[in-house]
């Protein structure tokens, strides 16, 4: 995934960066605290969706009160537990699951991506996640997308955290990939109400994926080890 000009990889901070060093220390400490690595989410997935979470902090997007971010990572395989819940503040994983992407994306991997309704496709970028409401899938998660041009018509193309039966290890033994959506994120049954109680109601979802076009603002890790280095309290960014 491309990603904006203020993106700095790992190991290439100047000495005099101390933002930016104390931020990519804090990721690596909660990385590596959280057994991320262990549970299949690379470091730099991670590093995304936590400067896209402290940028949404800063803009007073997500909730103070539930410091947790879902990601989703659509460059590895269906076959894989590629959605993850964690707790920044307890630095743990609270859900590690199977989820579906859309038909249109690609068969085990996604590979194709869309804000366009009618696609079938999954789309990339940062979500806010909202109430929940009674649809075809039963109980389900609005999704607001706040990437223009990539996500911003999930709510008009009702693309949801829902429950579904093609969501499970058993369609992977069956079909040698998971089932598809219509392109929302869709999750075994046994999972998805606890997983949708826990995250509604303005917290983070990231979606990552194989795509050199994406961008977007809250991927501007300058800004996010700024807003990290300036709070004093550690209040609001969760400062190790």
């Amino acid at each position: 995934m491309s990603k904006t000009a203020g993106y700095v990889p790992a190991n290439t901070y100047k000495a005099d960066a101390s933002p930016l060093k104390t931020f990519e220390q804090y990721v690596e400490s909660s990385y590596q605290a959280a057994g991320l690595a262990q549970a299949g989410l690379s470091l730099e997935t991670f590093r995304e969706a936590v400067t896209g979470y402290h940028n949404m902090m800063s803009a007073n997007l997500v909730s103070p009160d539930k410091p947790l971010i879902t990601i989703i990572d659509f460059n590895q395989s269906s076959k894989n537990r590629r959605l993850w819940v964690i707790d920044l503040q307890a630095n743990k994983v609270v859900y590690n699951t199977w989820v579906a992407h859309g038909q249109g994306s690609g068969g085990e991997f996604a590979t194709t991506f869309s804000n366009t309704p009618g696609s079938y496709q999954s789309s990339l970028g940062f979500y806010l996640t909202r109430g929940t409401y009674e649809g075809k899938n039963g109980n389900s998660l609005k999704l607001e997308g706040l990437d223009a041009g990539f996500n911003t018509n999930a709510l008009k193309r009702y693309i949801v955290v829902h429950g579904a039966a093609y969501a499970n290890a058993d369609g992977i033994k069956v079909n040698g990939r998971l089932g598809r959506s219509q392109g929302c994120p869709a999750l075994p049954l046994d999972l998805a109400q606890p997983i949708i109680k826990t995250i509604k109601n303005k917290t983070l979802l990231y979606i990552d994926g194989p795509s050199k076009a994406y961008s977007s603002s809250y991927l501007d890790v300058e800004q996010a080890a700024l807003c990290l280095s300036m709070d004093k309290k550690g209040e609001g960014h969760l400062q190790a």
